[in-house]
């Protein structure tokens, strides 16, 4: 979850999948994705990589442009093992926060 975490803490990176994820039938490119976010096709390119790093988004190659749609089952997914963590965090910790003798730090990882 530290992954997904950090690439969820930038807000071009939320705003590319607010795009996406609002039209989750239709592909973008690049172009398209920095016209409309007002930043340069590098740094889109960056968030990009760093989105589909984590398996957020689908690449489809058609001829020399590459067109990228939201893994809208991956994006659900992470919010289940977010909502999950929060519920977690709601619960006291009967070993006061020392997770080595924890029998669940594994929900950490």
């Amino acid at each position: 979850m530290v992954e997904v975490l950090k690439a969820f803490a930038d807000v071009n990176r939320m705003k590319i999948i607010r795009v996406l994820a609002a039209n989750p039938e239709e592909s973008v490119c690049v172009s398209d994705l920095a016209r409309v976010l007002g930043i340069t096709q590098p740094a889109v390119s960056q968030n990009i990589r760093i989105l589909k790093s984590i398996g957020l988004l689908a690449p489809k190659r058609v001829k020399n442009m590459t067109y990228y749609s939201i893994e809208i089952d991956k994006l659900k997914e992470y919010k289940d093992e977010i909502d999950e963590m929060f519920m977690r965090a709601m619960v006291r910790c009967t070993f006061e926060g020392s997770c080595d003798e924890c029998s669940k730090r594994s929900c950490f990882e």
